[in-house]
């Protein structure tokens, strides 16, 4: 996901490190800072990033990320055709949200529909990318559906029982997932072409997971937990796309990586945070 001159290839491209007052590298350390200083993971990078530049740039920030994502999936929705690339993939959003609208005014209960919408709005927003769209590439194009998909859920479902309003539950959102992201960026990778489909599915899904249980109001451990639990199940994937488009299968795991953060996010929401297996 690095660009880099060809003369670059070779080596990871190396940067200096930022001037921020609460520097990490592991989830070790960041839970450390966390417990010392007394605040949650969302406060920290909001410190860290309001060091670099003003408060006002870091929220308007988050607003256009928000926007662009919000975005992309309602033209996912209402977008249809085939999919460019050879493989005549129908885009398959736009029937699943009929069947949904139609479920909805014909008063068709289903207790697991959420689980309909959630894919709905990984379909939507994952076929954008595949057919050139413009996304947000959190963490890379192969998955930008699941932390727009997991977002919606948190504001269609679950807000309600968030102790935020919608807007700075999405922010406490963003902010946590940008943390989570920043470990594997770190110390492993986010590259779906370089560790396969846990290095982007992977670690969407771990973000998104650690994402909502920030805006439901877990605790740092909890958060954690959520996120080590996301990315535990999807180790083992390889990256493989036919004729190297993200289309088959990576659009079908999108839906898949969003109902699995959904899933860890209330695992561990149900638990006290305390787990075997650390993140790192």
């Amino acid at each position: 996901g690095t660009i880099a001159r060809q003369d670059e290839m070779a080596t990871r491209s190396e940067r200096e490190p930022y001037d921020v007052p609460y520097d990490f590298e592991s989830c070790a350390q960041l839970m450390n800072i966390c417990e010392k200083e007394n605040l949650t993971i969302s406060d920290i990078v909001w410190k860290n990033e309001c060091a670099l530049r003003p408060e006002s740039e870091v929220s308007a920030y988050i607003e256009k990320i928000n926007r662009i994502m919000q975005n992309s999936v309602e033209r996912g929705i209402k977008a249809k055709g085939i999919l460019p690339g050879g493989l005549n993939l129908e885009r398959r959003a736009p029937k699943l949200y009929k069947r949904l609208e139609e479920k909805f005014i014909n008063n068709d209960y289903d207790p697991l529909e959420m689980i309909d919408w959630i894919n709905l709005w990984g379909f939507a927003v994952a076929e954008e990318n595949a057919s050139g769209g413009q996304i947000v590439t959190a963490p890379t194009m192969g998955s930008a559906g699941i932390i727009p998909a997991v977002m919606r859920y948190y504001e269609k479902f679950s807000h309600v029982k968030s102790p935020y309003k919608v807007e700075e539950g999405v922010k406490v959102f963003l902010l946590t997932a940008s943390a989570i992201c920043s470990l594997y960026r770190t110390n492993a990778s986010i590259s779906g072409a370089e560790v396969g489909c846990q290095g982007e599915v992977g670690v969407a899904c771990s973000m998104a997971a650690a994402g909502l249980v920030a805006a439901m109001g877990g605790s740092n451990k909890q958060i954690e937990n959520a996120a080590e639990i996301a990315m535990e199940h999807n180790l083992g994937l390889t990256c493989d796309p036919l004729n190297g488009l993200v289309q088959v299968p990576c659009i079908e795991r999108n839906a898949m990586g969003a109902i699995k953060a959904v899933n860890s996010a209330r695992l561990a929401l149900r638990g006290t945070g305390q787990h075997i297996v650390p993140l790192d």
